[in-house]
């Protein structure tokens, strides 16, 4: 009997380890139950020529803050205020047609990293994404990718409860110690001397870089000389109006500087985003990294300057907050100056991503749509529509088509219908002249709003009621932070 309980003894080491392999398996699947992957794009031949030209490739994508794109040389503007951007895009393919999913910096940072729309991912004010969302930081990481973030704004950062699952990130106090005397941590300068750091360490893995430049968003301190590129000089293309409802509207916190030097300035401080992507450029560049890389450059949301009554960003959703540049830049130059000028959104960059380098995804959850056939040359259309959300007393929804541009109210009875062929800044409300358009994209945005986790009916219908937001946990700000967002206008 002895015996026998000795060789049982002698037995429990691999029967323990058996045991805790068999519940790592189980714990594993259990985590990735209801995870449906999403169908990859059918190889063809185009196909296979990007994902070869991707395969290995690191990415870095640049967020370029508030940058409109009727602002940036390549999308037209006639004023000289990008041009690394523009050269860039010789050698990148650009989306013409490119949307935000809000004018507000977290809620669009947290539409990029998720794929999803506002009233599902619902990251707004002190409320971090929910548990278990799937980002490209989770999802690469997983793929063996070192995952890593920089930002200049507290609100696309771990702080404001944005990129909370990269493996690294500096933001804020993680920046000073790389601020030289009279710079200030916000500064493009600071930023990439923190990513050159990092590469230092990590350029023989392969690496995941989100980095999100402050400029060209306010306050505005670039160089003098290119604060002199512009001074005194008379605006282009603008027209101040005014408001399309009598909507409630606070002071502007901070006050905008007064017209046209307002212009003149936020030009120069997008000349100085610029030169930040140029700068990141060379550091790719010397290090052996830009060829084995796709770099993506866009922005969070654009600016407004009183066009339509609203300054800054964040309340308004026309064309000029909504409406921001995007370029992929493959390696080798893979489609090498190629307009896509398909309607396109930011929930669209991951599963893209995703499809090109056969990362997979959950089919539920990403709610954007893989534009890689359109990369292959695939004629048509990735959407119908673009959805953007922004705040306001009420706030607005731009359904946007190829043509129109309809903007719905919170209150759900105020609705603008515009006609971008015929007026492409948005100027004559044209829905009295065209309400079956109207309904037809209205009924668009009933359809779209039933699909998300809150359904934004409010704007369809006062009487709507919403259900009440899951909960989660509140970030909680020091009393430095706080300033800092006030000083950027997202807090009063």
């Amino acid at each position: 009997m002895l015996t026998k309980r000795r060789n049982l003894w002698r037995w429990w080491p691999l029967l323990a380890a058996l045991v805790a392999v068999a519940g790592y398996g189980l714990f594993r699947e259990g985590c990735r139950r209801g995870f449906r992957p999403a169908p990859f794009t059918p190889e063809s031949p185009q196909v296979s020529s990007l994902r070869e030209a991707a395969r290995g490739a690191n990415i870095v994508l640049i967020v370029i803050d508030a940058a409109r794109a009727d602002h940036t040389g390549c999308y037209g503007y006639p004023r000289d205020t990008t041009p690394n951007i523009d050269r860039l895009a010789s050698s990148s393919v650009l989306f013409e047609r490119h949307f935000c999913q809000s004018t507000d910096t977290k809620s669009s940072t947290a539409s990029l990293l998720t794929s999803q729309y506002c009233d599902t991912h619902l990251a707004d004010g002190p409320r971090p994404l929910l548990d278990g969302t799937f980002t490209w930081e989770r999802g690469l990481e997983h793929r063996g990718f070192r995952t890593a973030l920089f930002s200049s704004n507290l609100k696309a950062s771990p702080v404001y409860g944005i990129g909370e699952d990269f493996q690294h990130a500096e933001c804020d106090r993680d920046l000073e110690p790389l601020v030289q005397p009279g710079e200030v941590r916000a500064k493009p300068e600071v930023l990439i001397r923190a990513f050159r750091r990092w590469l230092e360490q990590n350029r023989n893995q392969r690496f995941f870089a989100y980095l999100h430049f402050l400029p060209p968003h306010s306050p505005y301190f670039q160089p003098d000389d290119m604060t002199q590129l512009f001074a005194g000089l008379d605006p282009v293309h603008f027209t101040p109006g005014g408001f399309e409802f009598p909507e409630r509207v606070d002071p502007p916190k901070p006050p905008p500087p007064p017209l046209p030097e307002w212009i003149n300035l936020y030009d120069a401080n997008l000349r100085y985003a610029d030169w930040g992507v140029g700068e990141l450029e060379k550091v790719l560049s010397d290090m052996g990294l830009l060829e084995r890389s796709l770099l993506i450059i866009t922005s969070d949301h654009g600016e407004a300057f009183g066009e339509h009554g609203h300054v800054w960003h964040g309340k308004s959703v026309h064309e000029e907050t909504s409406h921001i540049p995007l370029l992929v830049r493959f390696p080798g130059n893979e489609l090498a100056g190629s307009r896509i000028p398909a309607l396109t959104q930011t929930v669209d960059l991951l599963p893209t991503i995703f499809d090109l380098l056969e990362v997979p995804y959950p089919q539920e959850g990403v709610q954007g749509r893989s534009l890689l056939p359109l990369l292959a040359g695939a004629t048509g259309t990735a959407h119908d529509y673009a959805f953007c959300r922004a705040g306001g007393d009420p706030s607005k929804y731009l359904v946007r088509s190829p043509r129109h541009a309809l903007i719905l109210y919170g209150n759900g009875r105020w609705r603008a219908l515009y006609d971008l062929e015929d007026d492409p800044g948005q100027r004559k409300n044209v829905i009295d002249h065209y309400p079956e358009v109207a309904d037809e994209m209205a009924a668009a945005f009933g359809r779209f709003a039933e699909s998300q986790r809150r359904p934004p009916l409010d704007f369809l219908d006062p009487d709507a009621e919403l259900p009440p937001l899951p909960p989660t946990r509140e970030l909680e700000l020091t009393p430095e932070q706080r300033q800092q967002l006030r000083n950027l206008g997202y807090l009063r």
